[in-house]
C-alpha cells in the first residue's frame, strides 16, 4: 500500500468518526430536548448525622406544588429557582440540583447543625447551628444538643439565620455577650467525643454563674462566667480520671470551677437511721 493510500485511509477514518460524533450529538440534544421530567428524586446527605429533614416531605412538597416539574420537559425546568425554592427552608444549609438525559431530577440536601438550644429568659426558645445562625424551633424537628436555659438576655432581636457571631466582638455592645460565650462553649463540646456525650445542660443563674449538670453523676458543676472554659474542663477532666473513680461518682453533689488554680466540691450528705 503506497503512502497517499494510506493517508487517503486515514483522512476518511478521521471524517467518518468526526460525523459520527456530530451526528450523535444532535441525535441526543433531539433527545433530550423532548424528553419529559419522570421522576424527582431526594437525597439528604447528612441524614445519618442530623435528623431535622425529611427527604419524603420535601419530595412531595416538590411534586404537589403548582410548579412540579414532573411532566416539564426537562430542558426547561430552571433547577437554580428550584433551589432557591428549597433553600428557604429553615433547616437547609444546601441543596444541588442535577438533571439526567433519562429524564430525572435529582435533588441532594445538606442539612445545617443545630449545636445549642436555648430557653431564654423571656421564655423564647431557638437553637444557634454550628456557624453560629439562629435556627427556629419547630416541632416538625428535633435536635439532640446541649440546653441552656435561664438569665440569658440576648441584646438582640430574635430572628432565623442571624449571626450571633455580630456580638463576638467586644466593640460591638460594649461587651461580648453571653449568648455568643454559650455557642462557643457548645461548639468546643460538640467537637469533643468526652464533652459531647457527657455534658447535657446548662443553668444559667447570671453571666458569671453558668451552671453544667453532666449526664453521669449526681453533681452539679459551676464553670463561673465561661471565660477559660477550655482551662476549667480539662480540670474537670482531671478530677474524673483521678479522684471520682477511687473516691466515687456520688461522693460530691457541687464542683466549684470558677476560682483559679483550684476546685472546691461539696460532698453529698446521706441521711439514714440506725439498726
Amino acid at each position: 500500500m503506497n503512502r497517499k493510500l494510506r493517508i487517503g485511509l486515514k483522512l476518511f477514518g478521521w471524517i467518518f468518526v468526526l460525523v459520527w460524533l456530530i451526528y450523535g450529538l444532535n441525535y441526543a440534544n433531539k433527545t433530550y430536548n423532548s424528553t419529559k421530567c419522570t421522576a424527582v428524586n431526594v437525597r439528604v446527605i447528612d441524614s445519618l448525622q442530623v435528623k431535622l429533614i425529611d427527604a419524603k416531605k420535601i419530595h412531595k412538597a416538590i411534586i404537589s406544588s403548582k410548579n412540579s416539574p414532573i411532566g416539564m420537559p426537562i430542558k426547561s425546568i430552571n433547577t437554580y429557582k428550584l433551589e432557591q425554592e428549597i433553600s428557604k427552608m429553615a433547616a437547609v444549609r444546601d441543596v444541588q440540583i442535577f438533571k439526567t438525559a433519562s429524564g430525572e431530577i435529582n435533588v441532594e440536601i445538606k442539612q445545617r447543625r443545630p449545636i445549642l438550644r436555648v430557653f431564654n429568659a423571656k421564655g423564647q426558645t431557638y437553637y444557634i447551628d454550628d456557624a453560629g445562625k439562629i435556627l427556629p424551633h419547630s416541632s416538625g424537628f428535633a435536635a439532640n444538643t446541649i440546653v441552656a436555659s435561664g438569665n440569658i438576655r440576648e441584646p438582640f432581636k430574635i430572628k432565623p439565620n442571624f449571626d450571633i457571631s455580630t456580638y463576638a466582638d467586644s466593640s460591638v455592645g460594649g461587651k461580648q455577650s453571653l449568648i455568643y460565650k454559650l455557642y462557643k462553649f457548645a461548639k468546643y463540646v460538640s467537637r469533643s467525643r468526652l464533652w459531647n456525650a457527657q455534658i447535657e445542660q446548662l443553668n444559667v443563674q447570671d453571666p458569671n454563674n453558668v451552671e453544667m449538670v453532666p449526664l453521669v453523676g449526681p453533681h452539679v458543676v459551676n464553670l463561673g462566667d465561661l471565660s477559660n472554659f477550655e482551662i476549667k474542663l480539662k480540670k474537670l477532666k482531671l478530677l474524673y480520671q483521678k479522684a471520682l473513680p477511687t473516691e466515687g461518682w456520688n461522693k460530691y453533689s457541687y464542683i466549684n470551677l470558677k476560682y483559679k488554680n483550684q476546685i472546691v466540691c461539696t460532698k453529698n450528705i446521706y441521711y439514714g437511721t440506725r439498726q
